[in-house]
């Protein structure tokens, strides 16, 4: 009995030691260029490729490098931007916006050879207009649609 109670207790040890924090990229250093831009939003570029840049030092998998100097690079073109009435009250007022930023991405190796490829990628944040403004929810959708970036092309390795 008290065999089995201690074996218990090492299992549930070990088990709890346990982390997973992903694989290893195929490179070690990524430049991000600036985001190129479709639409008629001047902002965005700016703010895309500024949370691009914070989310991969979040990640922490690649150091970002310059374009000459780096193994891989991320493309980024954003396609969409959309700024919408998201919630009202009672008298129809809006009380939130929902503003959606769209890009094409992609994450390639020095070669040119494409790592991985996003047709249709989104980031999308709330606000309400009493409190923030839409550039304020603008840089929320950019940080939201580079973490879903870096997730995507990463989840891989």
């Amino acid at each position: 009995m008290r065999r089995t109670v201690v074996a218990a207790c090492l299992g549930l040890l070990a088990a709890g030691c346990y982390s997973f924090t992903g694989g290893q990229v195929p490179f070690r250093t990524v430049a991000i260029p600036s985001a190129a831009n479709a639409t008629a939003e001047y902002r965005l570029p700016e703010l895309v490729t500024k949370a691009m840049f914070e989310a991969v030092e979040r990640d922490g998998r690649m150091k970002l490098s310059e374009p000459k100097a780096a193994q891989g690079r991320y493309e980024i073109e954003i396609t969409g931007y959309q700024h919408q009435p998201y919630v009202y009250d009672r008298q129809e007022a809006v009380r939130q916006y929902r503003v959606t930023i769209t890009a094409k991405a992609a994450l390639r190796a020095g070669s040119g050879k494409a790592v991985w490829e996003g047709a249709s990628v989104s980031g999308w944040a709330v606000y309400a207009p009493d409190s923030l403004d839409e550039p304020a929810g603008m840089q929320r959708a950019a940080a939201n649609l580079a973490e879903e970036i870096t997730r995507q092309s990463l989840e891989t390795w």
